[in-house]
């Protein structure tokens, strides 16, 4: 037996590996939550995992109500910068709130929003159509509450049977006995009969536990999803339960199974799939496994290098010094995206680094990898500005190789482009003081040193590395949804 699980764990550490280095993902998810904490964690590492793209999430009641829901997820995509991901808000039901329900509505998930400013008119079931609408993928459904949400949305369109691959659920085993069935029962025998596979997920007898062993390899995570877990479970009516050994891994093992179900049993009854956790697999190396998904984030999904080269012997003086700070201010994705930016512009450029700044931005905010928005560049075909247009491209992969990318006729002087994601759209400029801070230090270099002379040049690379370790893209960009 110790022989199996050893070889088990290696194939899953493998599996793990090569996931965090795939291309397209291969899970497509819409993820519905009830607001409990275990759901915070697991939606972070939904949203972190490389090989998984979060299309869309819904709120619905069960542990807190919709828009309480609604709040959290808002504030816990601003930690993440995603807040290109759209959110629904689901019915109220007139069920009573649970016990717990003080507990989770008092627990910060992230950045403090303003409710006033927040659109409460989406509801889930128009979110769902608009986000499946033209998706080329089957879909994987995610509940971490009740099936009613699901439920209701099949009611009204049943044919969207052939773009479900699935729906997984994470419920007690003793499916009557589990909260999540408790709260919309009649949505779960609805689901039952339509013959969608039903994947219910459970930590069974409760061994896993949200402990100091957890905390201690969250904390040894890099990446900002990490960072935030870690965050939100000091507040200190969370740390007096973890030291009670009172949370439990609920939800988050769902993520677990989904992109490595190596480490799962499964039982099948029809079109119900019961899973969970192998047993003799140990709660450090579940809470490993957790911190490996968590760390997927910062793969550079790279298609020549086995790892993006970050020893500094390899880079000329000058970059060789900012490697380190430009790194950990900005991330190895972005570091990578300029450094191969300059290679195939052919000079360290003010507007192409503003363009891949740009670029990892909108990824980082509809939440998304290369290859994946059309794009249209506002910088025209003239340089200095339209430079721009190869940071975009390389960032973004939207080339035009790829067909992906347009240069409008109208030309902005502020670096500009439109981005298109599943039918979303975004606006993104550069601040409009940022820009002329930029055209004032270029024409302060004109007089200083002519124009394309050697010492023209010089001084742009010495601009360009100053606005490279200066410029945070989450300060510089203006973005304006469309």
């Amino acid at each position: 037996m110790r022989k199996t699980i050893g070889t088990l764990l290696l194939m899953a550490i493998s599996y793990g590996q090569l996931l965090a280095h795939s291309g397209k993902p291969d899970f497509h998810v819409i993820i519905d939550t009830d607001g409990a904490l275990d759901d915070m964690r697991s939606i972070s590492m939904l949203l972190s995992e490389n090989d998984v793209r979060v299309l869309a999430i819904t709120c619905s009641q069960g542990t807190l109500l919709p828009d309480s829901v609604y709040v959290k997820i808002k504030s816990l995509l601003s930690v993440y910068h995603h807040d290109g991901i759209p959110v629904g808000i689901s019915e109220k039901i007139n069920n009573e709130l649970p016990k717990w329900t003080s507990f989770a509505q008092n627990i910060n998930w992230g950045n403090t929003v303003n409710s006033h400013n927040l659109d409460f008119r989406l509801k889930s079931t128009n979110l769902l159509n608009e986000t499946i609408e033209g998706y080329r993928n089957k879909i994987t459904l995610i509940a971490l509450g009740s099936l009613k949400t699901y439920a209701d949305w099949i009611k009204e369109n049943p044919n969207l049977f052939d773009k479900i691959e699935r729906i997984i659920w994470y419920n007690n085993h003793k499916v009557e006995d589990g909260f999540n069935y408790i709260v919309s029962p009649e949505s779960y025998d609805f689901i039952k009969q339509t013959g969608i596979q039903l994947d219910v997920v459970s930590n069974e007898e409760d061994r896993f536990t949200v402990n100091k062993n957890y905390i201690e390899s969250i904390n040894e995570a890099e990446s900002i999803y990490a960072r935030q877990i870690e965050v939100v479970h000091t507040q200190p009516k969370i740390k007096v339960r973890i030291e009670q050994e009172h949370l439990k891994l609920w939800d988050d093992i769902v993520p677990i199974y989904l992109t490595t179900p190596i480490l799962f049993k499964a039982e099948t009854k029809n079109n119900l799939r019961f899973v969970s956790v192998i047993k003799g697999i140990s709660q450090n190396f579940i809470n490993e496994t957790i911190a490996k998904l968590l760390e997927s984030a910062t793969a550079t999904n790279n298609r020549v290098f086995i790892n993006f080269p970050i020893d500094s012997s390899l880079y000329k003086p000058e970059f060789a010094e900012i490697l380190s700070v430009t790194i950990e201010n900005y991330g190895l994705i972005e570091w990578k995206a300029i450094c191969m930016t300059n290679e195939i512009h052919g000079h360290t450029g003010i507007y192409s680094i503003i363009g891949a700044k740009m670029g990892i931005r909108v990824m980082e905010y509809f939440n998304v990898g290369v290859n994946n928005l059309e794009v249209k560049s506002f910088a025209g075909a003239k340089p200095p500005l339209s430079c721009f247009n190869d940071g975009i491209q390389i960032s973004t992969g939207a080339t035009i190789g790829q067909g992906l990318i347009t240069v409008s006729d109208s030309i902005s002087i502020i670096p500009s482009a439109s981005f298109e994601f599943n039918n979303r759209k975004v606006h993104i400029s550069l601040k409009p003081e940022i820009a002329m801070k930029m055209r004032k230090d270029i024409k302060l270099g004109i007089q200083e040193h002519g124009l394309l002379t050697d010492a023209y040049w010089l001084y742009i690379e010495k601009l360009a590395i100053n606005y490279w370790t200066d410029f945070n893209r989450h300060e510089i960009f203006i973005i304006e949804p469309f």
